[in-house]
């Protein structure tokens, strides 16, 4: 039986996205969705947030899960899926604070999934 070294960085990245989901959900969740489903919006417009917002804190575990998996269990597929996903929370997270907020500090984000991306190894 041949026992394979654990990949480091994706290991880091993997727990940094389980951090994630905890970030996004107990700190997140009563500073940006608890307002949200507060708020006056149509119900359909508030369920449909409340989903999307869960099922972003869904993919924060599921992604972590999953890189912790393959840091044993090489797969180039699924690391560049979440590589690819990571860049364009990036994107989107750069796009949306200039656009809608003309700079983007006040939604810091980037920097998270900027620094996951950046333990991607090649593999």
């Amino acid at each position: 039986m041949t026992v394979r070294a654990l990949n480091v960085p994706i290991v880091v990245a993997g727990g940094l996205y389980l951090a994630t989901a905890a970030i996004h959900a107990f700190m997140g969740g009563p500073e940006v969705n608890a307002p949200v489903q507060a708020s006056g919006l149509d119900p359909l417009v508030r369920a449909v947030s409340a989903v999307v917002w869960h099922a972003l804190t869904a993919i924060f575990v599921v992604f972590g899960v999953a890189l912790l998996w393959t840091a044993r269990r090489p797969s180039a597929a699924l690391v560049w899926t979440v590589l690819a996903v990571s860049v364009a929370f990036v994107g989107l997270f750069l796009g949306g604070g200039v656009v809608a907020l003309g700079t983007v500090w006040p939604m810091p984000q980037w920097v998270l999934f900027g620094g996951i991306a950046g333990f991607w190894d090649g593999g």
